[in-house]
């Protein structure tokens, strides 16, 4: 973004709305790394919290920024903070641009926001060095457990994206081959893929699954070329990690179906779109949002949640059996009990190097720092 566009922004900002608009609720905070709370002990009613928000894209673009934003916007409402004049959202600010995001942070900070939610991965450096300058500022930041002065907050997605290969493999009868469109070669995009290989082999022991790399979080002519390549390759049935829609249009107008990503996708492409996996962030910022007004707030505690936080959207009754349904649900129950444990051994990966042995299980810090692929992961990056 440019910095004319921030400006704008801001300026909506201090006349008091940025962002109109604001599920489900619950809460957990895990790990805490020490008692340490800059911004612990002072309360505030919390329909009364001033809430900013960082983005990396456009809160519509139909993927991940949609899916945090919807997020947000819910989590307001359960809350009663109006979205009008207390959350201040700010669009496009680049990653890589290291003065905008500090000066992002700046004029939140002036318009007196209490909490700052950076929204994507790569603010995390740049918001835990900002956070010693405001150590009265909350800052949440979508991350891995990196930093010890600011929250982070992840969602176990490899448990969705498990039963989203899962369902594929079982839809894709009379064939062990699926496909699937991933953006960049980073770990979480890995555990993305790995996860859903896996749930593929754990309907079909056979089965395997074709990556093709666009190399760009979100690049819809690329999207759109490899779920093409994939279908004329054979492929029926994919999984993605992409932000547009390009993947499931492209599949409903070849005749190949598949799972959306981020947000419930079936209204761009229906039918294409069996499944979609969500990321719900409503439980998490809740428990950020409430916390912070009561006081009670440690700016050292993780969250990595799972359960309904990565949650699969409501079938498509038109494109999935009822008995494939009934056998997706009840594998859920099996993971959510710990009978079935996504990542437990034996787990190879593709060039027979045993990962995790028999009868035990990956951590959750191997989980999130992924650099490998399953053994039945055809075209992972070397």
């Amino acid at each position: 973004m440019k910095k004319k566009l921030l400006s704008l922004l801001l300026v909506v900002a201090m006349t008091g709305a940025l962002v109109a608009g604001c599920g489900s609720s619950g809460s957990g905070s895990t790990d805490d790394k020490d008692d340490s709370s800059s911004a612990a002990g002072e309360t505030k009613a919390v329909e009364d919290l001033i809430i900013g928000e960082i983005q990396y894209s456009v809160v519509e673009d139909g993927g991940w920024g949609q899916a945090m934003h919807e997020g947000m916007l819910q989590a307001c409402e359960n809350l009663g903070i109006d979205t009008s004049t207390n959350l201040l959202t700010m669009e496009e600010i680049s990653e890589e641009d290291t003065a905008l995001v500090e000066s992002t942070v700046e004029e939140l900070v002036d318009n007196g926001a209490d909490i700052i939610f950076g929204c994507s991965a790569g603010y995390s450096t740049i918001l835990a060095e900002m956070q010693e300058e405001y150590p009265d500022v909350v800052f949440a930041q979508q991350s891995n457990d990196v930093y010890e002065n600011i929250i982070e907050f992840q969602i176990r997605g490899y448990e969705g994206e498990f039963l989203a290969g899962y369902m594929c493999a079982l839809m894709n009868e009379g064939s062990n081959e699926l496909g699937f469109c991933a953006s960049m070669d980073e770990a979480s995009v890995r555990t993305a893929l790995n996860s859903f290989a896996l749930g593929a082999k754990y309907a079909n022991p056979d089965a395997t699954v074709q990556v093709l790399w666009a190399d760009s979080w979100y690049d819809l002519d690329i999207e759109s070329q490899n779920a093409k390549t994939l279908i004329d390759n054979g492929i029926k049935y994919m999984g993605m990690e992409a932000s547009s829609p390009a993947v499931p249009q492209t599949c409903e107008e070849n005749g190949a179906y598949c799972v959306g990503y981020n947000i419930d996708m079936k209204d761009s492409a229906p039918g294409a779109v069996m499944t979609s996996f969500m990321w719900n962030w409503v439980p998490i910022f809740e428990d950020i949002m409430t916390k912070t007004a009561d006081g009670t707030i440690d700016i050292s505690a993780d969250y990595y949640e799972g359960g309904d936080c990565a949650k699969l959207a409501d079938f498509n009754e038109d494109l999935v059996p009822e008995d494939i349904q009934a056998k997706v649900n009840e594998l859920k129950e099996k993971i959510s009990s710990g009978e079935v444990v996504v990542y437990s051994g034996e787990l190879k990966d593709d060039q027979g190097n045993v990962l995790v042995e028999e009868g035990e299980t990956m951590s959750d810090e191997d989980i999130l720092a992924q650099d490998f692929f399953v053994d039945n992961v055809i075209g992972g990056k070397k």
